[in-house]
């Protein structure tokens, strides 16, 4: 069973987040608390992160540049930005990819299930041919 951790700090936002994976079978965490979040991130050891840019404390920017520091976790920034500057930053700090809010719920679970398969999945060979 994949851990995706939510960092999201608004409360409706990451409840259905949540009740989502969990329906889908995935096993979710959750923090309200922003101030050690990287820590945190590196404590619960999750296989993908769920990150919004809008936080208090730290923006999902420095998150994302401060993660990439300690480890390849997939990161799939989920935003209401919606600009090409704020896609090309997380893309350039390591985000693996970019959802805008309001999403497609379908779609993020298929952009989940296709980086874990992709980066979990060991019996599959690396080779092209």
């Amino acid at each position: 069973m994949y851990k995706i951790l939510i960092i999201e700090d608004d409360i409706v936002i990451r409840s259905e987040l949540q009740t989502l994976l969990e329906k889908y079978g995935y096993k979710t965490t959750i923090t309200e608390d922003f101030q050690n979040i990287v820590k945190f991130t590196c404590d619960v050891s999750p296989h993908l992160i769920l990150l919004d840019i809008n936080l208090p404390v730290y923006d999902g920017y420095h998150i994302c540049r401060e993660i990439r520091k300690h480890s390849k976790v997939p990161i799939i920034v989920v935003t209401s930005r919606d600009n090409d500057v704020d896609e090309l930053m997380s893309m350039q700090l390591g985000a693996d990819d970019f959802v805008t809010k309001p999403y497609n719920t379908q779609i993020l679970l298929a952009r989940i299930s296709a980086i874990l398969s992709r980066t979990y999945d060991t019996e599959k060979s690396q080779n092209l041919c």
